[in-house]
């Protein structure tokens, strides 16, 4: 959910700052970052910044325990058509072991809405899933992927709609497990590869944590413009995410 060093989320490009109720942010739109051939920042890039923004305040509420994501859904809504996006996170429901948020993206400059994300988090119901509070303020703004997101984070197309990623250290969030934005992307690829259409919304629900690994993420369509998609630990087989796509374009050759 947040950064330790060279973690991906470290290369993103953006900043976080929490303020009483709300957290606030801007992300660099590199080109490395969109879906080939436009503007529009990839759902599972957008996936990981609002979990990182929003569980900064998730786990205020949650603390001493780890919050842990148990949904996350990104709603594509424009080309980004500018440089920078600004972000607000706000909580809308805060319990004792459940908080509600959702965090909007924005053209900087232009105040025009490009994605809107939802949340859940939960309170960790292990023990030792204690750690300390992530920081309120962080400036990653200075850094750039040099190659494409997937290819970064190690993402490989086995078959049409068929992903795998490693367990590999730069993808895993301080307990260990694979982080909830990479996660997000071995869905957003299956159902990519499976149809050669860009996914606009991602909605993904997260069972359990891929703790060996590698992942492994298989879709089927449901629709002409839905794909459901099943991510598992495939070292025992474990269903670890469901996720649903919604389609969009035709993804351009690069």
């Amino acid at each position: 959910m947040w950064a330790r060093d060279r973690m991906f989320i470290t290369d993103i490009g953006f900043t976080h700052r929490a303020a009483g109720d709300d957290v606030t942010g801007e992300l660099l739109v590199q080109p490395h970052l969109c879906v080939s051939g436009t503007t529009t920042v990839r759902p599972s890039v957008l996936a990981t910044v609002a979990d990182v923004l929003l569980g900064v305040l998730a786990s205020q509420a949650t603390a001493p325990r780890v919050g842990l994501t148990v949904d996350l859904t990104v709603h594509s809504l424009a080309s980004a058509a500018a440089d920078r996006l600004t972000m607000v996170g706000r909580v809308l429901k805060a319990g004792r072991t459940i908080v509600v948020g959702e965090v909007w993206f924005n053209a900087a400059g232009h105040e025009q809405l490009v994605a809107l994300s939802e949340l859940t988090f939960m309170a960790s119901p292990r023990p030792q899933d204690v750690i300390p509070m992530p920081p309120s303020e962080r400036d990653w703004s200075d850094t750039r992927f040099e190659r494409p997101f997937a290819d970064a984070l190690g993402a490989r197309v086995l078959a049409p709609g068929v992903v795998e990623m490693d367990r590999d250290p730069y993808v895993l969030q301080p307990a260990g497990t694979i982080q909830g934005g990479a996660v997000a992307l071995v869905a957003e690829l299956a159902a990519e590869t499976l149809t050669g259409r860009a996914v606009d919304d991602l909605q993904i629900r997260f069972l359990s944590a891929v703790r060996t690994g590698p992942a492994r993420s298989s879709a089927r369509s449901l629709t002409p413009d839905t794909v459901r998609v099943e991510v598992r630990d495939a070292s025992n087989g474990r269903l670890t995410s469901v996720a649903v796509a919604r389609l969009g374009a035709p993804i351009s050759p690069v």
